[in-house]
């Protein structure tokens, strides 16, 4: 491979002082009066000839002070720069004088740059025509707008054909037609094999434009490599879904989900999921790592450790071990690493080319699963099969027991009895993820008919009762969520969760329950039922 510009382990370092005759007194006193800053350390990057590659990183990471030292205009505190070409540095405000006219920065420019007067002249009239500042070039800069100006140093940088071409965030010049042309100019030095440096924040203008990018963060090197990987992690970081921390974990090791088997029997859901994660050096790590499941909605998690197996890893995961965790909502997978400093870092584990497969059902399905691969990471959806329809009908609180009446059906199944149908009423704490289990008394059934314009059939369902009794002065404080489970007894034997449905509001407690130990507080502003307990002091 053929390489334009080689870094070698490149520091740069500045000393900061809070007095500016900090220097002079540091001589003087000959006591250390300054902070050693470190814009960059030990960066160590290679961009090959013929490429286009971007610089990534958020304001003052150190992506400017790198490409100083590239061009020449500042020397490392160490290492060693190799630049194999002629080099321009793509910066549409440096070298242009407010007090000179467009036409005489053009030469003013191009010496800068290294060009002759004459070499100047032979690309003046390209110059003028890319600009589009016509009868303007004539002006002193000084009454351009900054609009202009910038066109004006973008059009001189493009047209010296140098071997390589170094943006500093210079195409969004200029208006939309102009930023056009800019990028069109740029593809044609692409397709003229010359060396391009793009450095950015935006991480969609990288991963369109370059075919590798570097991602630099305060002066470290974090990654290198194809610019859509590359993109993808600094996008995670910078949105706040993962610290650098879980990135640097990620890069650092080698890692997938190779198969997934899942299924249901009688004792509920089970899954299987078998990959690997290995070091640099390809030794298998797995020891150190447990696989964890991630409800997105709440956060709540479950984990394991990895069990090894002849080629990586194998962990399952099933209903009976962690009941009521695996309903419906969407889940993700990460592995979690336990530091020395008793941090943990986690990491989303790749599944890019998982084999997925659901393995024959020995009991009834309760939900519906489904596996897919987004950005390379592995998702479950969990569904309901069907709908119940729900209502919180009426709430009150009678000597420290909270009552809760309402109804619920299923479209299609009938439910002549009271025992047709079998319901229980679940409390999550959402700090501790704690649960507590109510029993559901389920009272007469009653017919209904939906309104004609919905159900033209006329289809009659049958809905059930239902009543649940909660002790208060039982309950532990804490801020929970409540779910209604409602089961068929008969065929097909389907079983439903949902959040409880609470939209009457004025059939509800309108201010908090008190007494001399604590208050209870029943929450239905969203329309889903959840109590908060607070302990009084």
């Amino acid at each position: 491979m053929d390489v334009a510009v080689s870094v070698k382990d490149i520091t740069k370092k500045y000393s900061l002082y809070k007095d500016p005759w900090g220097p002079i007194k540091e001589v003087v006193t000959r006591k250390k009066l300054h902070k050693d800053f470190f814009a960059l350390m030990g960066v160590t990057i290679e961009f090959p000839k013929g490429e286009s590659i971007g610089i990534l990183g958020k304001n003052g990471s150190g992506k400017s002070t790198l490409l100083k030292i590239i061009t020449g205009i500042t020397e490392p505190t160490s290492g060693k720069v190799d630049v194999h070409g002629s080099i321009v540095f793509l910066d549409v405000s440096s070298g242009i004088d407010s007090e000179l006219s467009g036409y005489d920065n053009i030469f003013m420019k191009g010496t800068l740059l290294g060009y002759s007067k004459q070499e100047m002249l032979a690309k003046i009239d390209d110059i003028i025509e890319f600009s589009e500042l016509g009868e303007f070039i004539g002006q002193p800069v000084k009454n351009y707008s900054s609009g202009m100006k910038a066109k004006l140093g973008f059009a001189i940088s493009v047209n010296v054909d140098p071997d390589i071409l170094i943006v500093d965030e210079a195409l969004a010049v200029g208006d939309s037609s102009f930023q056009k042309k800019c990028m069109e100019k740029m593809n044609d030095f692409k397709l003229q094999g010359k060396t391009i440096i793009f450095v950015s924040h935006d991480n969609h203008a990288v991963e369109s434009f370059c075919s590798k990018a570097a991602w630099i963060h305060q002066g470290e090197l974090i990654t290198y490599g194809d610019a859509k990987f590359v993109g993808s992690m600094y996008a995670e970081f910078m949105s706040g879904r993962k610290p650098i921390e879980s990135i640097q974990a990620e890069i650092q090791y080698e890692h997938a989900i190779e198969q997934v088997h899942y299924g249901t029997t009688e004792d509920g859901f089970n899954l299987q999921l078998n990959g690997f994660v290995r070091d640099q050096q390809m030794v298998d790590v797995q020891g150190r790592f447990q696989l964890a499941i991630r409800d997105n909605r709440t956060g709540e998690t479950v984990m394991k450790d990895l069990e090894p197996a002849s080629k990586g890893f194998t962990v399952s995961f099933s209903e009976t071990e962690f009941p009521l965790f695996f309903k419906p909502g969407k889940f993700n997978f990460w592995l979690r690493e336990e530091m020395e400093n008793k941090k943990a870092v986690e990491f989303s584990i790749w599944a890019g080319k998982a084999d997925i497969r659901e393995q024959q059902s020995k009991g009834a399905d309760h939900f519906q699963y489904q596996f897919k691969v987004q950005q390379n990471s592995l998702e479950l959806a969990i569904e309901n099969i069907g709908k119940v329809e729900q209502q919180v009908n009426r709430i009150w609180v009678e000597d420290e027991l909270l009552h809760i009446e309402g109804v619920a059906f299923v479209r299609g199944y009938e439910t002549k009895f009271e025992n047709d149908v079998l319901m229980k009423f679940y409390l999550t704490d959402l700090s501790s993820f704690e649960r507590c289990v109510f029993p559901v008394e389920v009272s007469e059934t009653e017919e209904i008919t939906e309104n004609p314009a919905y159900n033209p059939q006329g289809k009659v369902y049958n809905f059930s009762r239902f009543k649940v009794v909660l002790d208060m002065a039982e309950l532990e404080p804490g801020r929970y969520e409540s779910h209604l489970s409602y089961r068929m007894a008969n065929a097909p034997h389907h079983r439903f969760l949902n959040l409880v449905w609470a939209s009457k509001l004025n059939e509800y407690p309108r201010e908090p329950y008190s007494t001399e130990t604590y208050t209870a507080d029943i929450q239905t502003a969203n329309k889903y039922l959840r109590l908060e307990k607070t302990a009084k002091s």
